[in-house]
């Protein structure tokens, strides 16, 4: 959570809570409780928004919910971020050739944050609207940072780093290295992966206070290796996969978005794993192309 105290990052946070529920409505008591803000500055800001049709209020329920003005921003933003609505494409391809769900994923202000999805959810277990976002945590967004510099690593290590066993965090260097030699990444199911995510990303999850924390951390030291990333891939996964994802590179080499694939069946063999990772990775390719990427040294 931002400096409430600072008014721009009250602003800020209401746009990313309404934008992570863009169908619904709330009251100002709700997005105050939400937001952990005072009725009096959530009333002052949601005021305001709603005078420059920011926001909508409706009336008869004294609820707030995404204004009208939003969308010319939307189509100026899309505009600017053409890689988006072409992976958007892409995955709308995907689902039905893989019959699963995939998304796509970008890094936002220090958060993971789903900016397109297709395909029957799955599960409800993690990020599965439009707008929704999560703490850039391990193992969160690996397939992100796994081109990036050593500090850039390092830097996300260490936010995980309390909640980590020794050999967790020897796993995860090896990870890294797995997902740079076959490009891209891929985990397997687990009950301490889908508590994290629930956690993570239940409704009041918005408020990251010590008891949100202390929830992160019990999940974390459950997790499993192969949860947190499959090294090798076994010729029959017993738990099935939570995900495989691959990586689209930017112009400067550094990963832009990731396209995901969940949802796939449990009893998949290991060449029909590298079917499915390959149809992935190729749909990668042909937005990293689109959009003029350039692939580090490191990419396999």
């Amino acid at each position: 959570m931002t400096d409430v105290s600072n008014p721009t990052n009250r602003v800020l946070d209401v746009l990313n809570f309404l934008g992570a529920h863009p169908t619904e409505s709330f009251t100002l008591a709700e997005i105050a409780r939400h937001l952990g803000l005072s009725n009096g500055s959530a009333h002052r800001v949601l005021t305001t928004m709603a005078e420059s049709r920011f926001l909508s209020r409706n009336e008869k329920h004294k609820s707030y919910s995404l204004g009208i003005a939003l969308v010319a921003l939307g189509r100026a933003a899309l505009e600017k971020h053409r890689g988006i609505e072409i992976a958007r494409k892409e995955i709308t391809q995907l689902a039905l050739e893989l019959n699963a769900q995939c998304s796509v994923t970008a890094i936002a202000d220090g958060e993971l944050l789903l900016v397109a999805k297709q395909g029957a959810p799955q599960s409800h277990d993690g990020l599965h609207q439009v707008g929704e976002r999560t703490p850039l945590i391990l193992p969160f967004a690996i397939g992100h940072l796994a081109w990036s510099s050593e500090r850039a690593i390092e830097s996300y290590l260490s936010e995980a780093s309390p909640y980590l066993s020794k050999a967790l965090r020897k796993h995860t260097f090896a990870a890294i290295a797995a997902i740079r030699r076959r490009g891209y990444a891929i985990a397997a199911n687990g009950s301490a992966m889908r508590v994290l995510r629930q956690s993570m990303t239940s409704s009041d999850g918005y408020i990251r206070n010590d008891a949100y924390w202390a929830a992160v951390r019990d999940a974390m030291n459950a997790m499993s290796e192969d949860e947190l990333q499959l090294l090798n891939i076994p010729s029959k996964p017993t738990t099935g996969l939570r995900y495989i994802a691959a990586p689209v590179f930017s112009p400067d080499g550094s990963v832009s978005l990731e396209l995901v694939t969940t949802g796939l069946p449990s009893n998949l063999g290991a060449k029909e794993i590298g079917r499915y990772a390959e149809r992935l990775c190729a749909a990668a390719a042909v937005v990293t192309g689109e959009v003029h990427g350039r692939y580090p040294a490191s990419y396999r």
